[in-house]
């Protein structure tokens, strides 16, 4: 990529030595090229922190008092408008302060457009594959302990000069043993030097003198791991911790599309879901209509079919999109359907149609609605293996809503009820008639006894606490946990598979983990492979073939198992912790790897 012919400046605190770095931490400057003005210029920096991030994009040279958008991967996350000079500012944060705009996805390895209405005038690439030169980086991440000492730790930190060199380096401190070797997504990259209780690999794409390692690789976003014979010590992702960027508290919307009465039996549902990992899955699903094929319009745009097929009961049809994964298999998230209109269509039919403007962040008081109810039973952590806990949530034929939360079998005391990462109140548990319980009501309209219910918790996390630590963990609206509210423990465990160095350039990834409602799932993907099907053993039994197929960088595969059936995806029917992962086509073992205890 060239260089843009001016850039802006401005003071960046984070590019300071190591030792003045957070343990997890990016500071990242993207220089932005024109495209469809010669004399504009622009940057793009970013300085990503567990509890705080910010982006701020910046340009100049522009159409005086002009309005601009700013599109990441797809996606139209702001506008903006120039002054008088042609110059523009526009700030992403989280949390949002006042004249900034919500910093919710992450900008990591995602291209960046200015656009002045569907032209684009700059673009460039914050931190990954095509920045431009002059882009600078400085992300630091810790590693997570699997079999180290006690008080031992693990640091990685990935760098970009103004002038092009990289450098990666893997830090051990209060270590002993050995010898070890850093594993870069599978693959053996170089073995660390110890000097007393510390040790140290450190790679350069520029090397100048011994000891140092050549840095032929990116390692940013892979999964680092150090090990000693077969024996992993740290692992963790090359990937700064970024609170509400790549971190967050689950949520889920769940949406009515109204019919319009072309079909009155039927029945459409749009539901937009945001993971831990801040990843955003929106879905619409319909049912009980003929079979057959239907528009998905946002806005008046198709963006998907759905197939409608016959099942148990009558007939259903679903499409999915998620950002955050480029599996080719998936359809992208390339549009923000939330203030958008939601159409379904066959032909010149209009079957259901709706503003689909959920309560993303559950607060405010709830506006009247149709009237409705829903418990559920939330998801025990088991840290009281013998509690139970439910929550309700009714609309009453006046419009009111009324929610409460319950508790019983617990130790008599004091219970916080945090709700979407907000206190809400204290739940007192008593003794009454020889069973420990107590309850927490609201209302939007309020009575004696009860708290005003003044946010919505349909979609958020439900916790109920004390300083023993969680008891009860749900996200409210996925569904009741099962008899007794179950012990659901959420993880999200990712490892590397480790090469056989059949493929020395080739990668393998499997993912495990478990959602707040007690849904397993299990993932194994795969990068620059050669073309073709490969068996995937889990526990020394096949349980499936991943199809490795060209994609726009390379080629790539991806098998994913639910415990929750779903229409073409393999059922998660067996055991996946503690169990040996192997990818292997014919006798050649390509990955392999015991996959660890969550």
């Amino acid at each position: 990529m060239r260089t843009p012919k001016l850039l802006l400046h401005f003071s960046i605190a984070a590019f300071l030595p190591v030792s003045l770095l957070a343990s997890d931490g990016a500071s990242i400057k993207a220089p932005l090229h024109e495209t469809g003005d010669a004399d504009a210029s622009g940057v793009a920096v970013a300085t990503l922190k567990p509890k705080k991030s910010e982006l701020i994009i910046k340009a100049a040279s522009l159409t005086p008092l002009h309005s601009y958008a700013i599109e990441v991967s797809g996606i139209i996350e702001g506008a903006a408008t120039t002054d008088k000079n042609g110059k523009v500012s526009v700030k992403f944060a989280t949390p949002a302060v006042k004249n900034t705009q919500l910093l919710d996805f992450d900008p990591r390895g995602q291209s960046l457009r200015v656009l002045d209405g569907a032209t684009s005038v700059l673009e460039g690439v914050i931190s990954g594959s095509g920045e431009d030169n002059g882009a600078v980086v400085d992300e630091k991440a810790e590693l997570k302990s699997e079999n180290a000492p006690p008080k031992s730790r693990a640091t990685t930190r990935y760098t970009v000069s103004s002038k092009g060199r990289r450098t990666f380096r893997v830090d051990l401190a209060n270590i002993t043993g050995g010898p070890f070797k850093v594993l870069v997504d599978g693959i053996a990259r170089g073995d660390v030097t110890l000097r007393g209780k510390s040790g140290l690999a450190l790679f350069d794409s520029a090397p100048t003198r011994p000891g140092v390692l050549t840095l032929d690789f990116d390692p940013r976003g892979t999964v680092v791991d150090v090990v000693t014979g077969a024996t992993v010590i740290f692992t963790g992702k090359m990937e700064a911790k970024a609170g509400g960027v790549n971190t967050a508290a689950p949520s889920l919307s769940r949406f009515s599309i109204t019919s319009t009465g072309a079909d009155p039996d039927g029945t459409a549902t749009a539901k937009l879901r945001i993971d831990s990992r801040a990843r955003k899955h929106f879905s619409v699903e319909i049912e009980d209509v003929p079979v057959g094929a239907y528009d998905l319009l946002v806005d008046g745009t198709k963006v998907g079919t759905i197939q409608v097929a016959t099942v148990t009961g009558g007939t259903e049809g679903e499409i999915e999109f998620t950002n955050g994964d480029d599996d080719p298999s998936e359809i992208p998230l390339t549009f923000d359907p939330v203030g958008k209109t939601l159409t379904v269509a066959q032909g010149a039919t209009k079957c259901f149609e709706r503003l689909f403007d959920p309560n993303v962040t559950g607060s405010g008081t709830p506006a009247p609605e149709s009237p409705t109810q829903f418990n559920e039973l939330l998801a025990s952590t088991g840290l009281d293996s013998d509690a139970h806990a439910e929550a309700k949530y009714e609309v009453d034929a006046r419009g009111r809503h009324k929610f409460s939360v319950e508790i019983e079998d617990v130790a008599a005391g004091s219970y916080t009820l945090t709700i979407g990462g907000v206190v809400r109140g204290t739940i007192s548990a008593r003794l009454v008639a020889g069973k420990v319980e107590g309850e927490l009501e609201f209302e939007s309209k309020l009575e004696p006894g009860h708290k005003l219910l003044n946010f919505d918790p349909r979609g958020q996390t439900i916790e109920i606490s004390t300083s023993a630590g969680v008891f009860f963990s749900h996200l409210f609206g996925s569904g009741s946990a099962g008899p007794g509210g179950g012990t659901v423990t959420p993880f999200d465990v990712t490892v590397a598979l480790t090469s056989s160095g059949a493929d020395s350039n080739a990668s393998a990834e499997a993912e495990y983990k478990r959602d707040v409602d007690g849904t397993l799932s299990f993932e194994v993907e795969l990068e620059d492979l050669a073309f073709g099907s490969y068996d995937l053993l889990v526990g020394g039994v096949v349980r499936g073939s991943v199809s490795v197929v060209t994609d726009n960088n390379g080629t790539r595969g991806k098998l994913e198992f639910e415990s929750e059936q779903k229409p073409g995806q393999p059922l998660l029917n067996f055991e996946v912790a503690g169990q040996e992962i192997i990818i292997q086509q014919g006798a050649t073992v390509f990955f392999s790897r015991t996959f660890p205890n969550p």
